[in-house]
This record gives structure tokens, C-alpha cells and sequence, in this order.
């Protein structure tokens, strides 16, 4: 019956270590994991940027539309695409600033939502990380502008 008992405890004792463990280690793989996803969206994001400045050279302003890029062959289809996101596009806003002088100055916004590229992720890491964004009045995501 002794046996019976430490091997129990044993086996709980051991549950606990696991448990321990992945409460420590599921932040840190969260972490691991979206700065791999980040690098390989921005990665893609200056991509994009590149070829809104080839069509920005060309046409005068941005388009702000992807499709744009593709049919003007600066943009290979697949690009248009959030990585781990199941098939989300990035969203390109391209305004015209208007300076003190009168003089108009293109503007591009590039984004990639946290919702999008951390998609399948820890749902509660990834809804505090998009309420911290919104809390301080920030994109809840990645966002380049030029």
C-alpha cells in the first residue's frame, strides 16, 4: 500500500513540475514566436514599400492598392498576403499631406494586424497585447509609414 501511495504522490509531484513549467514557458514561446512572425512580415512590408516607391516614381503618388502593384508587374501576387494569416491582405492607405507652403507630399500606410499575423497564437496573450495597443492609441499590429 506504501507503494501504491509514493507512487501517486510521485506522479502528482511530477504533474505540478509539468505544470509549472509551461506556465513559465508558454510566455516565453509566445514571445519566441511573434517576434519570428514580426521579422517575416516586415520582411514582406518592405517588399511592398519598394514597389509603392517604384509606382511613386512613376505615377507621381502612391496607389495604396495592391492589385495596382500586381497588374504593373511590381508585385508578385503572393506578396499581398499576411503571412500566417490564411489568406488576410495587408491594408495600404496612401493620402496626399498638404504642407504650410501649399505643396502636396505623398503619405503610405502599410498595416498587419495582430489579429492577423499571430493568428492560432494564445488567444488571451494576443487580446491583451491588442488592448495594451489600443489603451495607448496605437495600430494593434504592425504599421509602417513612409
Amino acid at each position: 500500500m506504501k507503494i501504491n501511495n509514493n507512487f501517486i504522490l510521485s506522479f502528482c509531484v511530477l504533474g505540478l513540475v509539468l505544470l509549472c513549467f509551461f506556465s513559465i514557458y508558454s510566455p516565453i514561446g509566445f514571445e519566441k514566436e511573434q517576434a519570428k512572425r514580426e521579422t517575416v512580415v516586415r520582411e514582406r512590408m518592405k517588399t511592398i514599400l519598394k514597389a509603392e516607391q517604384i509606382y511613386l516614381q512613376r505615377h507621381s503618388s502612391y496607389t495604396g492598392n495592391l492589385q495596382n502593384l500586381i497588374q504593373e508587374g511590381l508585385l508578385a501576387d503572393s506578396l499581398q498576403y499576411i503571412p500566417y494569416s490564411e489568406g488576410q491582405r495587408f491594408r495600404l492607405q496612401a493620402t496626399m499631406e498638404l504642407t504650410k507652403s501649399g505643396r502636396q507630399i505623398p503619405r503610405l500606410r502599410c498595416q498587419a494586424g495582430y489579429a492577423d499575423y499571430l493568428r492560432g497564437l494564445d488567444a488571451e496573450r494576443l487580446a491583451a497585447l491588442t488592448e495594451e495597443a489600443n489603451r495607448k492609441g496605437n495600430f494593434p499590429g504592425i504599421e509602417i509609414k513612409n
